[in-house]
């Protein structure tokens, strides 16, 4: 997905009061991050850059990925919380190509893996690289099959609104899911991708979505199911 920036960030995103949001190390709420897991050069493969739109940059964060204290820990706590003590008005979306035990994703869906977290007012999507995360209902939920390579993170918050469009997103990509538990009441495209139901029966094979974070900030999404042909989004 691809940035631009509201000039009304900073007055849209104070407004926002929901606890399901992408958090920094410190677990203060931040419109998007992106993260870099650096390779198991040292420190066991557990070291990483952060960078969001305060940082001005790269940072070495002196947390490690799988800690409850780091951003990952940080923000997916409404979900560890939801394991332990279910959450009216709480949703969540796990997928990936590559999952962890007991599940095996078939060939047919898409390479893609993410996880989808919302209540009534707002949501995340993080999008990352890492097979087998997070860890099937457990709060320990970093694989330490991730420790070796390097592995990538884009979260970004949303208003509850937009997540009609990015369960239709994860229909073009076929996304495979693992886990899920979506309220009635929430967008029929997340229940559908849910039951893994979905996927396009018709051209076009491609979906390209403008989407508004939280405070303002427009990410276009590009999605594409496995009939699509190479140069097919130009014609």
């Amino acid at each position: 997905m691809k940035a631009s920036r509201g000039r009304d960030i900073g007055l849209l995103f104070k407004a926002c009061h929901s606890d399901v949001k992408c958090r920094n190390d410190r677990g203060e709420a931040v419109d998007w991050y992106i993260v870099y897991k650096l390779p198991n050069v040292k420190d066991g493969g557990l070291s990483y850059l952060y960078m969001d739109e305060s940082t001005g940059g790269w940072e070495l964060s002196k947390e490690k990925i799988d800690s409850e204290t780091g951003f990952l820990g940080k923000t997916l706590k409404p979900l560890l919380d939801f394991y332990t003590k279910k959450t009216e008005g709480f949703g969540y979306l796990l997928y990936n190509d590559q999952p962890p035990k007991p599940y095996s994703a078939p060939s047919s869906f898409g390479h893609s893996k993410g996880v989808v977290m919302l209540d009534r007012s707002f949501g995340l999507w993080l999008s990352h690289s890492t097979p087998k995360f997070p860890t099937y209902r457990s709060t320990e939920f970093w694989p330490s099959s991730g420790n070796a390579n390097a592995q990538t993170f884009l979260c970004v918050t949303f208003p509850y609104q937009q997540f009609k469009e990015i369960g239709l997103q994860l229909k073009y990509i076929h996304a495979y899911s693992f886990d899920s538990e979506i309220p009635k009441t929430f967008p029929k495209e997340l229940h559908c991708v849910a039951q893994r139901s979905c996927y396009p029966t018709q051209k076009p094979w491609f979906s390209v979505e403008r989407l508004r974070s939280a405070a303002g900030s427009t990410f276009t999404s590009f999605a594409k199911y496995s009939r699509f042909k190479d140069g097919e989004f130009w014609h």
